[in-house]
């Protein structure tokens, strides 16, 4: 039987729900004139009068992410550092990926009026 994957993730950007919301990915944008003090720090003395079309450098992107940002895992090991009895955690690098992948289950409310296993198709 094909499997089908589904991409569940999201996408990163200032405004997207975070929980909890202190914890939402920061993207600060700067255009080509605002990169100009980097290209001098490799070329001294660059001005945009040297760059094509006077325009500047490039066009760069410093985000700054927290555990929580996005669509992600959390491994064993951000929760405890023990498992199994005292077994050392997993780390992400150690979850095996047959262990997050196959059947799911969908984590929405049942419309109104009805509740989960009350018989009419759930």
């Amino acid at each position: 039987m094909p499997r089908t994957f589904i991409d569940l993730s999201i996408t990163l950007c200032n405004e997207v729900v975070s929980d909890p919301p202190f914890m939402r990915p920061k993207i600060e944008y700067q255009g080509h004139r605002e990169t100009m003090p980097e290209a001098a720090h490799f070329f001294p003395g660059l001005t945009l009068d040297n760059m094509p079309g006077g325009e500047g450098f490039a066009a760069a992107e410093t985000i700054t992410l927290s555990t929580h940002n996005g669509t992600h895992l959390d491994a064993p090991w951000h929760f405890h550092p023990t498992q199994d009895g005292g077994k050392q955690a997993m780390t992400i690098d150690e979850v095996p990926p047959t262990g997050v992948s196959g059947g799911g289950e969908a984590g929405f409310p049942p419309p109104s009026g009805r509740t989960r296993g009350d018989g009419r198709g759930d």
